[in-house]
Order: C-alpha cells, then sequence, then structure tokens
C-alpha cells in the first residue's frame, strides 16, 4: 500500500473490487489516518456489508485495536509493514560500475520487448512464498493472491512503462521494481529478484536505481516499504543509507460464520 494514502486525516472506507473478484469475497479497504477515533468506529464498519475488511493504521495507535475489537467481526492480526526512506534532492549517488553483464533499464525500453510479460514473470518468481497479510486470512487463497501481485505489476506496466525498472544479467530479466511518483516523494511499490539472483547482493543495484530515479525526477525523498518480518531487504536498505521512518499494523476483520466454514473446510 502506496505510504501517500496512508498519510491522511480521519477514516476512510471503499470497497476493493479487484480482491473481491479474485477471491470470490466481498472485501473493504480501511484506512485510519491521523485525529481523533470516533468510538462508534467498530459499529460503522459492522454495517458495511463486506465479508473481509482489510483494516490499516499506524502502528503507534494502540489504542485501535481495542476499538475495532468492540465489533462483531473477528479481528485477524495480518503483520505490520514496516516504511523506510532516504533523502535523494540535491544528492548524487557515488558512480560505481556495476558489475558485467549487469544493467538496469526502464520499463519503456525497447530492449526489453513485452515489458508486462517480463514484469509479470519476474514477480511470479520473487514472490512466490512470500509472507503477506492475505497469508493470515484462511479464506484468502495463496495463488490468487500471488496473482494479485503480478497483476498489479502488469497494469504498472501497462500505465506507465517509465515507473518500471527491470535489472539485467547479461540481458536476461533477474529483478524489478515498480515506482509511484507523488511529486514530493518516489515510492518503490515492488521490489523484487528471481530466486536464483538473491543472496548476491544484486538488489543493491536495483535499489540504487531507484534512487537515481526518484534523485532525476527532482523529488526529496524515496520511499520503500515491506513486511516487518521481512528483516533481509530491509539489511539491503540499511547498507544503502535508508532509515525507517513508520510501521503500519494490518488487520482483518472478518465475519465469523466464514471463518468457522474454513476451519470445517481445513
Amino acid at each position: 500500500m502506496a505510504w501517500v494514502d496512508l498519510d491522511q486525516v480521519g477514516v476512510t472506507v471503499r470497497s476493493s473490487a479487484v480482491e473481491s473478484e479474485r477471491f470470490g469475497l466481498a472485501v473493504d479497504r480501511v484506512t485510519i489516518g491521523t485525529g481523533p477515533i470516533d468510538p462508534a468506529l467498530a459499529a460503522r464498519l459492522d454495517d458495511r456489508p463486506a465479508d473481509v475488511l482489510v483494516v490499516r493504521y499506524d502502528a503507534a495507535r494502540l489504542d485501535v485495536g481495542a476499538v475495532l475489537a468492540q465489533g462483531r467481526r473477528v479481528v485477524l492480526p495480518a503483520g505490520a509493514l514496516t516504511y523506510w526512506d532516504t533523502a535523494v534532492e540535491g544528492t548524487a549517488t557515488e558512480a560505481v560500475v556495476p558489475p558485467d553483464g549487469l544493467d538496469v533499464r526502464a520499463g519503456d525500453s525497447p530492449e526489453l520487448g513485452d515489458v508486462a510479460s517480463v514484469l509479470r514473470d519476474v514477480v511470479r518468481a520473487s514472490f512466490t512464498g512470500y509472507g503477506n497479510h492475505y497469508a493470515a486470512n484462511p479464506l484468502f487463497d495463496r495463488a490468487a493472491a500471488l496473482a494479485g501481485y503480478e497483476d498489479w505489476a502488469v497494469r504498472s506496466a501497462v500505465a506507465a512503462p517509465e515507473d518500471v525498472l527491470v535489472l539485467r544479467q547479461d540481458g536476461r530479466p533477474i529483478g524489478a521494481a515498480t515506482l509511484e511518483d507523488s511529486g514530493a516523494a518516489v515510492e518503490v511499490l515492488l521490489a523484487g529478484l528471481v530466486p536464483e539472483a538473491q543472496g548476491r547482493r544484486l538488489y543493491d543495484w536495483l535499489l540504487r536505481a531507484c534512487v537515481d530515479v526518484a534523485r532525476d525526477r527532482g523529488a526529496r525523498r524515496l520511499v520503500i516499504s515491506t513486511q516487518v518480518h521481512n528483516v533481509r531487504v530491509q539489511r539491503a536498505w540499511a547498507r544503502a543509507g535508508l532509515r525507517p521512518f513508520a510501521a503500519v499494523e494490518t488487520v482483518h476483520l472478518v465475519e465469523p460464520g466464514l471463518l468457522r466454514s474454513a476451519d470445517a473446510v481445513s
């Protein structure tokens, strides 16, 4: 979830047509921003016809969990996101020549051919087994969740190929990142390497390219996030000089009857 959507005042509730169609359940997205919490929030959410409400809020807001627990739905903890950033305005990354055969190409580069297909393949390989918030909920199929990541990436490639970066080794795509430009910041929405490229510090070059894009566009900062348990990638961010600045909790509010049905099937 983009930081620009979380950094807001008040509560936003919207139906998620894409997730509803993918999982065969009515899914709502709820973002709790800054400001006082309405004591009747749980009752308001209970009135929603959705089967599952995916709720996100600043982890520092320790009062939110108790408010949500007052509703009739089951509260499923679904992990936390940690957000990191680095200042890029007026800075330049050190001019270091990448290893032989390694390069990064923007998604609109003719050398990549069908960038949507390239991105789908890289995301499928990179995110298989990734422990995102969907894994906390037995109602969500893991294969469908992975397909959702692929489709999300492909939509980025089709809508704005210039916001896609592909890391290649000897001309073969081994990693990719998708970006969102809000003006003040460039956010990395997805970034990963195929398994055979992991553990060799090649991710550092993809991250370096993201910083370069943010700086070249005149942004003040680069923002990136991951599940808090994904320590390995956070080590890479720390090596590159990024620092954590926020954590966001995710919980699912689920109709109790649906969970009982899921337990019976399993």
